[in-house]
């Protein structure tokens, strides 16, 4: 059955609507999950709030993704985004080091909330008693801004300290002679 070209893209801007206007339900129901997720979270952690036009450009261009594999013959299965079931020992496999990173980001968006509900309400106040209220606006108002770009600064240098000496350096290929190492036997043949 050929869908209106209008109400593709209609559907296309909503996250999970195009997928589920071409039967797509499970798969759009779970980018409508994702996005309405990040949305809420994005309410209490602002920077949250960044996943949400990913998600929606992701939603968007995977409606025109599934038109073409049902026009070519070989549809798509209909399967959640994050498979049939959830299973947690799948992201080990996505990030370095276990489920290190996501740890620490869970972390930090806890230290981020406790630190927005508690603390920076006790340092208004302390800034308003001492009558320099413009600066509590300034620190806390540049805070998140701070701790983004440190941390993109830290982790940028630990990126460029481990390129290994320089643009030019390569592995030596296996066989080569390494230091006097090896025999002739070990050269490629």
């Amino acid at each position: 059955m050929k869908k209106n070209a209008l109400l593709t893209f209609i559907f296309a801007c909503i996250p999970g609507a195009g997928q589920m206007y071409y039967g797509y339900m499970r798969r759009g129901l779970s980018l409508v999950t994702l996005f309405c997720v990040a949305s809420g979270i994005g309410v209490i952690i602002p920077p949250i709030l960044l996943a949400t036009p990913i998600i929606w450009m992701y939603a968007f261009f995977d409606t025109y993704d599934l038109i073409r594999y049902l026009v070519s013959g070989s549809p798509k299965p209909d399967d959640f985004i994050w498979g049939d079931r959830i299973d947690l020992g799948r992201f080990k496999a996505f990030t370095p080091r276990g489920n290190r990173i996501i740890g620490w980001v869970l972390v930090a968006c806890g230290v981020w909330v406790l630190f927005d509900s508690w603390v920076a309400p006790l340092l208004h106040d302390l800034f308003i008693n001492l009558g320099i209220e413009y600066l509590y606006y300034n620190l806390i108002g540049q805070l998140p801004t701070v701790i983004v770009a440190g941390l993109l600064i830290y982790f940028g240098i630990k990126l460029l300290g481990r390129s290994g000496g320089g643009a030019n350096a390569m592995p030596p290929y296996p066989g080569e002679f390494r230091d006097g190492e090896g025999d002739s036997q070990d050269m490629p043949r």
